[in-house]
């Protein structure tokens, strides 16, 4: 894998790697792959995120990782898994005189990629840590046991359980596990955290709240909760629903979360890149993702409900053509 990432994580003698705020498996897990080799070559090596359930900082601790808030005194900052400023602190980033590489597969932002010395974007991969195998395979760094479970356990959840896993995701899975002569149970333990109590209670009351469009022979959910929409949007998919939007609103936040099936993304809805960027003038915000699960953030609560009603119209409008 070339340009100038190898080279900058050789030379740095410190690293900070962020993933985005309430990150899920494979933002912390591909932190935590890149972060165990660099540990090798004797680099010191933070993990950060502006906020982490007690899902993931569990994860992370089985690696021997905690999750800290970010500190930009280092020599080299890594972001991985997220190019919206809504989600990690940018303006910190640019204003560190650290070297800047960022690690990510969601659809590329300019001008954001703009303020890193490398960026490595695949989109096509479907998780970062798939990315961050390639890129240690490519330094020719040994892979140990726990670098390959944290990727695969990447993999694994990003893929929505290989629903959504390419040819690529199998053969780097088999590749790792038969190199450090480990098990998909071993992957099936790093990832088997229980849901807590209040992801569970968030859960319930989305389905509580649910309202259902019927769209043609589809089905769009769209429902409002406090916390933990992206769990809650991947519950309402598997209830029934095809596409499914949930909105969180706080004091001077307004959050969108959105995923769809894939029989609907191979006909061409993207969500991430046609239907949530649609509504960040109205919460004042950014959006972005894959087709199947994507995001938006912004600073109005008040205008959710008319955001949430042009993410359905752009839904609608996509299946009506179909």
């Amino acid at each position: 894998m070339g340009g100038k990432a190898p080279e900058l994580l050789r030379k740095a003698r410190s690293l900070l790697l962020i993933t985005h705020k309430s990150p899920d498996i494979d933002g912390i897990a591909s932190a935590i792959a890149l972060a165990l080799a660099m540990k090798r070559r004797g680099k010191k090596c933070t993990l950060a995120a502006e906020s982490a359930s007690e899902q993931i900082t569990s994860f992370a601790s089985q690696f021997g990782f905690a999750i800290e808030k970010p500190s930009y005194d280092v020599d080299c900052i890594v972001v991985l898994d997220t190019n919206s400023p809504s989600l990690f602190n940018l303006a910190a980033v640019k204003a560190s005189p650290a070297k800047k590489i960022l690690i990510d597969h969601h659809s590329p932002k300019s001008d954001v990629m703009a303020e890193f010395d490398d960026c490595i974007i695949r989109e096509n991969a479907t998780s970062t840590s798939q990315i961050v195998y390639r890129l240690l395979r490519s330094m020719r760094e040994p892979l140990t046991k726990d670098e390959a479970i944290a990727v695969c356990s990447g993999i694994y959840t990003d893929s929505a359980n290989f629903i959504a896993a390419t040819p690529e995701s199998f053969a780097i899975l088999a590749e790792a596990l038969t190199k450090t002569k480990s098990t998909f149970q071993d992957v099936l333990r790093a990832t088997a955290a229980p849901i807590d109590q209040s992801e569970k209670i968030a859960r319930l009351k989305g389905a509580q709240r649910l309202e259902l469009i019927r769209e043609g022979d589809y089905l769009i959910a769209v429902t409002r909760v406090s916390s933990f929409e992206g769990s809650v949007a991947r519950s309402m998919i598997g209830l029934g629903a095809d596409v499914a939007f949930v909105g969180a609103a706080k004091e001077g936040e307004a959050r969108i979360s959105a995923r769809a099936r894939n029989d609907l993304t191979e006909k061409g809805l993207h969500l991430g890149r046609d239907v949530l960027p649609a509504v960040t003038d109205l919460i004042g915000g950014d959006a972005g993702g894959h087709a199947a699960a994507a995001g938006a953030n912004g600073v109005r609560p008040e205008a959710l409900e008319s955001a949430l009603s042009v993410c359905v119209s752009k839904t609608r409008e996509f299946i009506q053509k179909l």
